[in-house]
């Protein structure tokens, strides 16, 4: 794991604002890919994927989201998976703390989401706390003009903010909005970002 280092950063980052063509920045670095050895049916245009494997874990995300570690043993992997307990019908946190240990059938779908590392506005970082990055993992960078954060997040789930670059491309991301960041709305910013693929169970049974 490895932390990034501001001072290199932002220098480098508010020199490529001016140089810009598209807006969007790839430092190098191994893409993170999305899973694989899974099972996809087509249903219309959005991909269902049906599978069955061994609850191993389950973490509180926050209400009403948690999260799953699935292990698939003849294919010799592990997997994590998201669930939202007020979507999935007959699904409870009790539920699957129970089912610990046993196997589980589920469907879930996958979409690539942008994971927001750091904002930055005038030289100066919104979300100060510090992040960790995984090493090799490709760090992706847009300047543009922050959008869709004029409150502060009320709910137990993040907002999604946005940043559109000068050509109007616009990059979303799901944050839960803090005052900081509330200042810096409608102003220009950077924001270094990765992207994830997330899994997000859809229906679970557990397996007798």
């Amino acid at each position: 794991m490895k932390r990034i280092n501001y001072l290199f950063f932002i220098p480098v980052l508010f020199s490529l604002m001016f140089c810009s063509i598209s807006g969007i920045y790839a430092f190098p670095g191994d893409v993170v890919l999305p899973v694989s050895n899974m099972t996809t049916k087509e249903i219309g245009t959005n991909p269902v994927n049906k599978e069955f494997g061994l609850l191993r874990s389950v973490e509180d995300s926050g209400y009403p989201l948690v999260t799953l570690t699935i292990e698939f043993p003849e294919r010799h992997f592990t997997e994590v998976f998201g669930l939202n307990l007020e979507e999935v019908r007959g699904v409870s946190a009790e539920m699957l703390q129970n089912a610990v240990g046993q196997y589980v059938s589920f469907e879930y779908n996958s979409e690539t989401t942008n994971d927001l590392i750091d904002l930055v506005m005038e030289e100066r970082s919104l979300i100060p706390q510090g992040h960790v990055i995984p090493d090799g993992a490709e760090l992706l960078t847009v300047v543009g003009t922050l959008s869709n954060a004029a409150e502060v997040t009320q709910s137990d789930l993040p907002d999604v903010l946005y940043v559109q670059t000068i050509e109007e491309i616009t990059v979303p991301f799901e944050y839960y909005i803090t005052p900081e960041i509330v200042q810096a709305n409608g102003q220009q910013v950077i924001a270094m970002y990765m992207q994830r693929t997330r899994n997000t169970i859809t229906s679970l049974r557990v397996s007798k």
